[in-house]
């Protein structure tokens, strides 16, 4: 049975016609003169190919219409036995292009499926029904006795329609059940904008040089937590005021590591930003390879680990006496203070998004003093 398109061509018999000189012909005249059948072809999931012939073209199209029809009614090759326990293994070792952290991700979201699901049921056999199911089951599932936010289930149903997305790739089942799925609609979470003031006293509240290089490269650079984790001395460019956010391969002396946006980008690293770096080469241990690590030394686990990050941050931001916000909101914070100076498209190229949208809607936040502008503006235009 067919798994693509079915085509209809001529089906040439006998030699290739030549003329009065003995030069073959070209293909558009070999009707004229060399004898032909009508023939459907298609494809099996096994990749052989199948062919019938027919005497005149009416009837070929007959059967190829035919033939197709069965495919979107489902009668078509049926797709590879394998079960669910399976493909996650499969999947995991396809995906070697994902994130690690989205790896872990997918990993999670796989054993879930697998756990409601059941390990041993054929990966062809997941219904939209079965989708619907598991995501009704993992809205109401409790940890520490509370169920998942909405964001979280929006983040489930996304990495499911992107594991089943690969097994229709891979002919292992037709259609994916979580394809017609819907998002739930939430609300955007509230973020607090750091100013300019607010990152000084931050800087003033930090406890080490390491946390001061790290508040002003997401401050002033705008780089994520793991772009500033993973940033080696050879991505900083002093003479030219520059940090490369780049992926790390699998050296002897590091671990391997890939930006969210996956691509290299250049970010303009300000004189704060020089200032603050040149301290902390000044400092770093001989043959040490990252900007920021845990003690001194060129060991190839000296990278300071995401681990604790969040609680260091919150005890600095108390003390700088700031409300309750985030080391992504420095992120954040980066890109409004660019939005109002540059195009929104060069704060998108600057903050390695892959849509503006992304830019606009999370990361651009209106200033209080934009406000005020368009308040002061409004009563200018009504006369008040």
């Amino acid at each position: 049975m067919a798994t693509e398109k079915v085509s209809v061509c001529r089906k040439w018999h006998g030699r290739v016609p030549v003329d009065e000189f003995g030069t073959p012909l070209p293909k558009s005249e070999w009707s004229r003169s060399r004898p032909f059948s009508w023939a459907v072809r298609w494809f099996g999931v096994d990749g052989k190919r199948f062919s019938r012939s027919f005497k005149n073209r009416k009837e070929a199209e007959r059967y190829a219409e035919t033939k197709q029809a069965e495919v979107r009614v489902g009668k078509g090759d049926q797709p590879r036995a394998v079960t669910l326990a399976e493909f996650a293994t499969m999947y995991l070792d396809l995906r070697g292009d994902l994130a690690p952290m989205t790896k872990v991700e997918h990993a999670r979201a796989l054993r879930f499926l697998s756990g409601f699901l059941g390990t041993q049921i054929m990966v062809s056999k997941v219904t939209s029904l079965d989708a619907r199911r598991f995501l009704a089951w993992y809205r109401e599932r409790e940890y520490r006795g509370r169920t998942p936010a909405p964001a979280t289930v929006n983040k489930v149903l996304r990495e499911c329609k992107r594991i089943f997305r690969e097994a229709v790739a891979c002919s292992l089942i037709r259609e994916n059940p979580f394809h017609e799925m819907r998002q739930e609609k939430i609300a955007q979470q509230p973020w607090h904008y750091i100013s300019p003031t607010e990152y000084r006293r931050l800087i003033v509240a930090s406890p080490s040089l390491g946390w001061r290089g790290m508040i002003t490269l997401g401050y002033c650079c705008g780089l994520r937590l793991g772009e500033v984790l993973n940033l080696t001395w050879p991505d900083v460019d002093f003479e030219r005021g520059e940090v490369r956010v780049v992926r790390k391969d699998e050296p002897e002396r590091r671990p391997a590591w890939t930006p969210k946006d996956k691509d290299m980008r250049i970010v303009p690293l300000p004189n704060l930003g020089v200032a603050v770096l040149v301290e902390l080469q000044l400092a770093a241990a001989d043959g040490q390879d990252y900007v920021f690590v845990i003690g001194k030394g060129p060991a190839k686990d000296d990278r300071m680990k995401r681990l604790n990050i969040w609680r260091d941050f919150q005890t600095i931001r108390e003390k700088a006496g700031l409300p309750k916000c985030s080391f992504h909101d420095l992120r954040k914070s980066y890109c409004t203070n660019l939005a109002g100076a540059i195009p929104l498209h060069v704060v998108q190229e600057l903050a390695g998004y892959a849509d503006i949208r992304t830019t606009r809607k999370h990361y651009v936040k209106v200033r209080e003093e934009q406000i005020d502008i368009a308040r002061r503006a409004l009563e200018e235009v009504m006369g008040l």
